[in-house]
């Protein structure tokens, strides 16, 4: 996918959340009144804006002209007139979808002409429970196309379609972490024969392996292994492992706070070395869960404030759990948390959500873009996020401070440098780990006023 596809489904994404319509301005009994005005099914409708929320509304209406101006420049680039195209073969191809969509061998919905008509809401992936957009929740099944290995393995696989959806549905949209997959009108499959039990592209989609093109066409995990890193699947001993490419400084970051977050009693991905990869067993337990990403709850939305009142309308337990995982992030430096690498366990038979998922995908932390400027925290941009989110939000802020957060040692952070196979600042790290801890709990300590909650503005130290 090109930057400007990429881009054109952000601005629908975010056009999808926002107010749509304009608003209007009347004079009733001598006093201005606001309107919220928008056309739906051919009708005019209207809605009374309060003084309190005029100003958030009209930010929204302005930031979606803005938007829809964007957009419309998008499309009519090449790239943009190619994602227009391939839209609309994609919902040709979906008024021809019709089957069932299946939890192991549960129907848990009916799809008729790409719609879903009848479904039971309790099992029903959270996506779908938010939307009911089955193309967009099959598509973001689908290996992300910017990975070079991707092209290749569709190549080794005969496989002719850029729409992700199609991509998906060649594996039956299943994949190693949830139980979810899809039958097609006059299929008589089960689970069994459609679940993967082995992965001959597991090289070819981890580092190219030109081997992997003399291989027959195959069911593989990998057309649903999705994220924008080369890697794979691969089975051993029963168990599938994820294998992810990068480079030292990646690998080190993710072995440090992996094994920092497993010292401190956090509920963390264990990750190690093998075969000059980096790895990680299936947290799924073989699928004995589903999991789900917070995307299915929020779209792309990785404010903290909105995660974290997401999760809490959901359950105060999952939500302290979300707030160890930024207070790890804000102190190893996590850039790179979005709604696409954290989320939920759920129950696969109940559709209960279990726990938020182990902490994982901590690659794009730390040092792994080279060592900050400085291990002084006093100005570091994450840790401002941090206390900017906590200052603004109460709920956040009385939890954080009711929880007993693990104090970090010198010796605790030498025994993590210790396990890792790859050399680092240790100085650096140790002081600049330390020095995080400090800020946070001073940050965790202040009171909060008035001030501190309506600013919003801040400098990013990289």
């Amino acid at each position: 996918m090109t930057d400007t596809a990429n881009r054109i489904r952000q601005i629908e994404d975010e056009l999808a959340r926002m107010p749509a319509g304009y608003i209007s301005k009347k004079m009733i009994s001598g006093k201005e009144r606001f309107y919220l005005q928008w056309i739906e099914n051919g009708k005019l409708k209207s809605k009374y804006i309060k003084a309190a929320d005029f100003d958030a509304i009209n930010a929204q209406v302005e930031t979606r002209k803005r938007l829809q101006a964007e957009l419309k420049a998008l499309k009519k680039t090449p790239d943009g007139i190619r994602e227009t195209n391939l839209k609309r073969k994609a919902a040709k191809n979906m008024i021809k979808l019709t089957g069932e969509l299946m939890s192991e061998d549960r129907v848990i919905a009916t799809v008729k002409n790409g719609e879903i008509i009848d479904c039971d809401e309790t099992l029903l992936p959270l996506y779908l429970k938010r939307t009911r957009n089955l193309e967009g929740w099959l598509a973001s099944r689908a290996i992300d196309t910017h990975r070079t290995n991707s092209r290749l393995l569709k190549k080794a696989l005969r496989l002719r379609t850029a729409d992700d959806a199609q991509t998906a549905l060649a594996v039956n949209a299943a994949t190693v972490t949830d139980r979810y997959w899809f039958r097609p009108e006059g299929s008589t499959a089960v689970y069994d024969d459609i679940r993967f039990k082995e992965n001959y592209f597991d090289s070819l989609a981890l580092r190219g392996d030109p081997n992997g093109f003399s291989h027959k066409p195959s069911r593989t995990p990998e057309l649903t292994n999705t994220g924008s890193y080369e890697k794979c699947w691969r089975m051993i001993d029963g168990a599938w492992w994820m294998y992810k490419s990068g480079n030292q400084n990646e690998y080190f970051s993710e072995l440090f706070i992996c094994r920092l977050g497993e010292k401190l009693g956090f509920d963390m991905a264990h990750y190690e070395m093998d075969d000059g990869y980096i790895r990680s067993k299936n947290f799924t337990d073989g699928t004995s869960y589903n999991f789900e990403p917070m995307s299915s709850l929020v779209g792309e939305d990785d404010d903290y404030s909105v995660c974290f009142d997401a999760i809490y309308a959901i359950s105060p337990e999952l939500s302290e759990q979300y707030l160890k995982i930024i207070w790890l992030d804000s102190l190893c430096y996590n850039m790179d948390r979005h709604t696409e690498n954290f989320g939920f366990l759920r129950d696969v038979y109940t559709g209960e959500i279990i726990s938020m998922a182990p902490n994982y995908d901590n690659n794009i932390a730390l040092i792994s873009r080279g060592y900050p400027n400085s291990t002084n925290r006093e100005h570091d941009g994450i840790i401002r996020f941090f206390r900017d989110f906590i200052q603004s939000n109460p709920t956040a802020n009385a939890m954080l401070k009711s929880i007993e957060l693990p104090e970090i040692t010198e010796e605790m952070l030498d025994e993590c440098l210790d396990e890792i196979p790859f050399e680092a600042d240790r100085d650096f790290i140790k002081s600049f780990i330390l020095n995080g801890q400090s800020v946070l709990r001073d940050i965790l300590s202040e009171e909060v006023s008035e001030d501190e909650s309506e600013d919003a503005t801040f400098g990013l130290t990289l």
